[in-house]
């Protein structure tokens, strides 16, 4: 979804231990920024892009808040697994149509909502959970807890028209090389039927 970013000026939201962003610098990425809610990813990030010679403006607060990120600046803005977190959709896509420069695109991932509900028992995928259901509920985070909901795709969509992007792909699927490392279990079964992850570029208008 990409393609070449060469000389181009990127921001991931949820950066995490840099991976992602280890990766666009060695595809030449122009500029390298990171943003993540934990000092200790943070650190991760700063030590494993150093060690292979790269560095990036790192932020270490949440995707929420007003955190002194240039507007109209990126190219391109992506999150993996990290956009999910959010408290208030609307308004961390408003900041990060922001942060982009016009037809910037925004690029993320996470769980395909469908893949909550359902439940793999002896051969046969069984409702367990809702699909309209969007309350909070509370899970671990390192050294506490955050609040988390299920959103419906829907609720992304039309979160992202809100915020002013014009929505270009979207990719529903399961990682067949996860399938394939545990393929007899119960997870992998449901993979293969049911997308586990979703993925939106959507361009700022």
């Amino acid at each position: 979804m990409f393609g070449d970013v060469t000389g181009k000026k990127l921001l991931e939201i949820g950066c995490g231990a840099g991976s992602s962003l280890l990766y666009q610098g060695e595809r030449g990425a122009g500029e390298l920024w990171g943003l993540d809610l934990s000092e200790k990813q943070i650190e991760k990030t700063e030590k494993k892009l150093a060690e292979k010679g790269f560095s990036a403006k790192l932020i270490c607060a949440p995707m929420e808040e007003e955190c002194g990120l240039p507007k109209d600046y990126f190219d391109y803005v992506y999150s993996i697994y990290g956009i999910g977190w959010t408290t208030d959709l609307v308004g961390t896509f408003k900041k990060i149509a922001s942060y982009l420069k016009q037809n910037g695109s925004f690029i993320f991932s996470w769980s395909h909502p469908i893949h909550k509900c359902v439940a793999y028992e002896e051969g046969v995928l069984t409702f367990k959970k809702c699909y309209f259901d969007e309350s909070w509920y509370s899970v671990p985070l390192e050294d506490g807890m955050i609040s988390l909901s299920d959103r419906k795709m829907s609720t992304y969509i039309n979160a992202l028209t809100k915020a002013g992007f014009m929505i270009e792909e979207m990719l529903e699927e399961s990682d067949e090389d996860m399938i394939e490392a545990d393929k007899e279990s119960d997870f992998a079964k449901k993979a293969k039927m049911l997308p586990v992850t979703f993925v939106i570029k959507a361009r700022k208008l």
